[in-house]
């Protein structure tokens, strides 16, 4: 277990920093805080192995890699010396994922009900991905959570890839964060991408960063669970809940 960098009860208190009588801004990551793709990456990478003749990595040395995009995980891997056989084979990975990848993840229990009340009480809650958005939106779609978030960000498929900060860039541009938000991550690209942004910035234990990741990034807060996370959530914002975002007479 990781050590949190305060307690609940210590990282309530910070959040004097903020005006509760209005909604919060809430920046959510996919891979490894909401969702568990591992299953859908492991395919696809054994998928792709076949037709590239490279052996499976190792199962640790794939969950290391998540969340860092999906080029510098083969390129972790060290499978391809080559770039332009990294980049066919990152190519090839999309479309195995595009067919049966992104069907393979799993929410994380409590997620849900987490999302749904915060919805209900009327924050802004966004994901933010370093994945293609096209991705990102689909898996979304498939836990209905498109019905939650204002806006579901990530990289483009057809050009560079982009830092968690970049996409965060794209999101403080628009102005939709006013005043201090809130970054939730399970990296240290999340907790760095937040804090360069000035967000309150929590790292979930339970994702793929290492403890020794996790701790170096200096997050406000570290919760072990997702029970922990709602926990703080309903400690911080204590409100009644406004609506049911699944209402559509509202």
């Amino acid at each position: 277990m990781i050590r949190t960098s305060l307690s609940i009860h210590e990282g309530t208190r910070h959040m004097e920093l903020f005006d509760r009588s209005q909604p919060a801004t809430i920046l959510f990551d996919l891979d490894g805080t909401l969702v568990d793709p591992f299953l859908g990456i492991k395919h696809c990478l054994q998928k792709i192995s076949k037709s590239y003749n490279f052996p499976m990595p190792e199962d640790q040395q794939i969950k290391d890699s998540i969340g860092l995009g999906m080029k510098e995980t083969l390129r972790r891997l060290g499978l391809f010396p080559n770039i332009k056989d990294l980049d066919n084979a990152l190519l090839s990975f999309w479309d195995a994922y595009r067919e049966e990848g992104l069907f393979e993840h799993e929410l994380y229990p409590g997620i849900y009900s987490l999302l749904h009340r915060l919805k209900r009480q009327g924050h802004h809650i966004y994901i933010v991905s370093s994945k293609p958005g096209i991705f990102a939106r689909r898996i979304a779609y498939q836990f209905d959570l498109n019905l939650i978030f204002d806006a579901i960000l990530g990289s483009s498929l057809s050009e560079e890839w982009q830092s968690k900060r970049e996409v965060v860039d794209t999101l403080m541009a628009s102005g939709a964060i006013k005043g201090r938000g809130i970054m939730v991550g399970d990296r240290a690209d999340d907790i760095v991408a937040g804090k360069i942004h000035g967000l309150f910035t929590i790292a979930v234990a339970y994702g793929y960063g290492s403890p020794s990741e996790i701790i170096e990034s200096q997050p406000n807060l570290i919760v072990q669970s997702v029970a922990e996370l709602e926990q703080w959530f309903q400690s911080a914002f204590p409100s009644d809940e406004l609506f049911d975002p699944f209402n559509r007479s509202e």
